[in-house]
C-alpha cells in the first residue's frame, strides 16, 4: 500500500521559493526540474521505506538529504507521510520549531 504525501504550508512555500529561486539562479526550468525529480525520487523512496531518513530528537520525525543544499524534514505515519520542512542548507543554522 502506497502512503499518501501531504505537504504542510510551510514545507509548499520552501518549496516554490526553492525552485523559483533555483530557475532565476540559472536562467532557465531544466535545473529546477532536476532538482524537482530529485525531491520526488527521495519521497517517492520514503514511502517504501519511511524509516530511510536519519532519526532526529522528536518521535516519528525524520529527515533526508535529497540535494547537498536542501534537507526534507517529514513525519510519518501508517497511511501518511507529512513533508513538515523543506530546510535550504545554505541559510544559518537555526532551530525549527515542533509545531
Amino acid at each position: 500500500m502506497v502512503k499518501q504525501i501531504i505537504w504542510s504550508p510551510l514545507a509548499k512555500e520552501g518549496l516554490r521559493s526553492i525552485l523559483l529561486s533555483s530557475q532565476q539562479k540559472h536562467g532557465d526550468k531544466n535545473q529546477s526540474k532536476i532538482l524537482y525529480s530529485l525531491l520526488q525520487n527521495a519521497l517517492h523512496r520514503i514511502t517504501l521505506n519511511p524509516f530511510i531518513g536519519q532519526a532526529t530528537e522528536v518521535d516519528n520525525i525524520r529527515y533526508i538529504t535529497p540535494h547537498p543544499d536542501y534537507t526534507l524534514f517529514y513525519r510519518h505515519s501508517l497511511l501518511k507521510i507529512e513533508v513538515l520542512v523543506l530546510w535550504n542548507n545554505s541559510h544559518k543554522a537555526g532551530k525549527i520549531k515542533n509545531e
